[in-house]
């Protein structure tokens, strides 16, 4: 475990505002289902679209800037910038939870926050892991995120229900943001002083070799160097050496092949990921649980809090079968039982009550061990440093305008049971299709040093 708590501690900054996105990210999936919002009272459907999709439009603005910056400034200046945007929209949440105007520009605000965090973190654990340690720190990465939404439902909830809290309730505006501006307020501590710059970084910015070797040692723990210590440093200053020749152009050598397998798998994930949260902000939740306390439906709750244990797990088993196979089994169960449970609609009124759910749940939870945070790792070391960070900031564009598309499609498109039955068979059909996609071209970059791994998914011998 040598160097893992200092590793972990320089992204203890980034796993905070990641928590403090995901709280929005709940937000949006099922904020307008809770019973009690006095926000939502004379809301017209436009206003409806615009508050969920401002979220995810400051997301994608705020990456285009990063795409083009991100060389320019520090990390831990980049994670600073990010808390301040979370303070923002906590300051107003608190102070204004009900005003409409005020929660739509924050949500773009927290989007800005959310989006600097992302590209910055997921490229920075990238380059300062071990080896051993790449997908552990990546998986806690997307566990926060997961956390946060799973929070944001209880939160909601509790704050709109009056057996749980005293009258007059809290709004659930303002109980998330004293959480966000608490926690984006505490992780400018931890940005600043904790964050150790990444060698590669260095290499690649600066070229300064005394520098980056000094970071390494600090992030791994040791007061001195040592020969495997070394060995890794080589790996990094030829990788930022061919970094030039690796990548003369966006789309040719050494970035399409990455990035068209990236892609792929991130937006065969979107499908997913969408659909599910959807599905659960429907109706169809409500009507399978019978499970409910004072007329409140704890399905959204249990829903996403076995999410979050599944999340939990996969930082323990993230790393003890290959990429490609952790991914399979992954999409495999996650496929299965969301066609189960596509039957299972059809014929739901001759169906005990408990089985779709548990067939629901059971599908998310092998959905957020597997196929989440396997894709996170790929953006973390698919590609060359001088590409890297336009390589992920327009991956993940495309998967926040996904997001915005099928929240579109999801105001637009009446959902019933019997609609809801043929989009599960058919999303149970992308998933074990790209499961075959990805099993056969999914690098294993377990205990691989970072150029390995950039010429294992460039079909390269090192």
């Amino acid at each position: 475990m040598a160097g893992f708590g200092k590793q972990l501690s320089c992204i203890l900054s980034s796993v905070l505002l990641m928590f403090c996105g995901g709280m929005h990210i709940g937000w949006s999936i099922m904020h307008f289902n809770m019973s009690g919002n006095k926000w939502a009272v004379g809301i017209s459907v436009d206003e409806y679209r615009f508050a969920i999709l401002s979220f995810f439009t400051g997301c994608g603005f705020i990456i285009l800037i990063v795409a083009a910056t991100k060389q320019l400034l520090p990390t831990r200046v980049w994670l600073a910038l990010s808390a301040f945007f979370f303070m923002i929209n906590g300051i107003f949440f608190t102070a204004m939870p009900t005003y409409y105007a005020a929660t739509v520009a924050t949500r773009i605000i927290a989007g800005f926050g959310q989006g600097i965090c992302h590209v910055v973190s997921i490229i920075y654990v990238g380059e300062i892991a071990s080896r051993n340690y790449r997908g552990k720190l990546v998986a806690v990465l997307v566990s926060s995120i997961i956390g946060g939404i799973a929070l944001f439902t209880v939160l909601s909830m509790v704050t709109t229900n009056p057996v749980f809290v005293v009258e007059p309730n809290m709004h659930a505006n303002r109980a998330i943001g004293i959480v966000i501006l608490s926690l984006s307020t505490f992780a400018l501590v931890p940005a600043w002083f904790l964050v150790i710059e990444s060698p590669i970084h260095t290499l690649t910015t600066s070229g300064n070799e005394t520098e980056a070797r000094s970071n390494l040692i600090k992030l791994r723990g040791l007061s001195m160097e040592t020969p495997s210590l070394m060995d890794e440093f080589e790996d990094m200053k030829t990788l930022a050496a061919e970094s030039e020749s690796l990548s003369p152009f966006f789309l040719s050598q050494g970035n399409f092949p990455p990035f068209q397998l990236a892609l792929l798998v991130k937006l065969a994930n979107l499908l997913f990921f969408n659909y599910s949260m959807n599905t659960a902000k429907m109706s169809l939740m409500s009507l399978m649980f019978t499970l409910t306390l004072f007329s409140h439906n704890w399905a959204p709750p249990l829903l996403m809090l076995s999410k979050f244990a599944g999340s939990l797990l996969a930082i323990l088993i993230i790393d003890l079968l290959p990429r490609r196979f952790m991914y399979g089994i992954s999409s495999t169960f996650t496929g299965a039982f969301m066609l189960a449970l596509g039957i299972v609609l059809a014929t739901s009124d001759t169906i005990e009550t408990w089985i779709p759910p548990f067939l629901y749940l059971v599908a998310e939870v092998f959905n957020t061990f597997g196929m989440l945070p396997v894709s996170e790792i790929m953006l973390s070391e698919a590609f060359p440093p001088k590409k890297r960070a336009l390589s992920v900031s327009s991956i993940l564009i495309c998967e926040y305008v996904g997001h915005m598309v099928v929240y579109i499609i999801y105001f637009n498109v009446p959902s019933t049971l019997t609609n809801t039955y043929i989009k599960t068979l058919v999303f149970s059909g992308v998933i074990l299709l790209k499961c075959v996609i990805a099993v056969l071209t999914i690098p294993d970059t377990r205990n691989k040093y970072p150029r390995e791994a950039v010429h294992m998914y460039m079909h390269k011998k090192k």
